[in-house]
């Protein structure tokens, strides 16, 4: 594991005390999961913007589209069973 040395303003630091007292955890560990959420929700973004992505979403479009209004049009048709029972 590695060792970041990381300077905080001081109305920040005062923050993130809070944070860690109210969550009963230590500076480090908050610290870890922000980064670590960061960092994925940064690798989701990257993966998202790949233009094989797009492209296998612009062929399955269409078809998840039909699904969803047959889909829709089955709901629809038994709400009016129940209303007709």
């Amino acid at each position: 594991m590695k060792t970041l040395r990381v300077q905080l303003a001081d109305e920040l630091d005062a923050a993130l005390e809070a944070v860690c007292k109210d969550q009963g955890r230590d500076k480090a560990e908050v610290v870890m999961d922000i980064v670590r959420k960061h960092v994925e929700a940064e690798q989701l973004r990257r993966t998202l913007q790949d233009p094989a992505l797009a492209e296998l979403y612009q062929q399955l479009a269409a078809e998840d589209v039909a699904l969803a209004e047959e889909g829709m049009a089955e709901y629809q048709q038994l709400v009016k069973e129940a209303d007709l029972a």
